[in-house]
């Protein structure tokens, strides 16, 4: 039975806790970069329903749903005439680098610190759910209908080859 109660707690945490942090991260990476190049405001979105009017800083504007899991955009409003392919390659490779970093900060410190083990696992936790996020997004492909939010979208990787393919 504890093991049973261990796995549900842990689900829980990931749904609740882990899942919206590590795709906020990434989320925010693709916004920081578009905001600092385009100087537009750029919106993030964790979940698919929203109430209320979000929090906005700076150029950067952030609606988040309780228990979003995974599910997680960025868009920001400017002409395409405006944006160069070099800067559509740097926004859509921010959010991925974002979750490389943060499983490498984690990684980092599992690997020399002293951190209590209750922390220890959540850090843990965090840092392979950022790194699958970091793979997932990376590989260049379109998702498929089972991730449901996503079906039909292109990963980052693809959004890159794509803006690099354009003429």
């Amino acid at each position: 039975m504890r093991n049973f109660v261990e796995s549900l707690l842990i689900f829980v945490l990931f749904i609740s806790i882990i899942l919206p942090f590590t795709t906020f991260v990434h989320e925010l990476g693709h916004a920081i970069v578009a905001a600092h190049l385009l100087k537009v405001p750029v919106e993030i979105k964790l979940g698919t329903k929203f109430n209320g009017k979000g929090i906005t800083l700076g150029k950067i504007h952030i609606n988040i749903q309780l228990l979003s899991g995974w599910v997680g955009f960025f868009n920001f409003k400017a002409t395409t005439e405006k944006v160069s392919k070099s800067k559509y390659i740097l926004i859509f490779l921010a959010g991925p680098l974002f979750s490389f970093l943060l499983s490498t900060v984690c990684f980092t410190l599992l690997t020399y610190s002293n951190v209590p083990m209750i922390l220890n696992d959540l850090v843990r936790f965090i840092m392979n759910a950022a790194l699958v996020q970091f793979l997932i997004t990376i590989i260049p492909f379109k998702y498929p209908a089972f991730l449901g939010s996503y079906s039909g979208l292109s990963s980052d990787g693809y959004n890159i080859i794509k803006v690099m393919r354009q003429r």
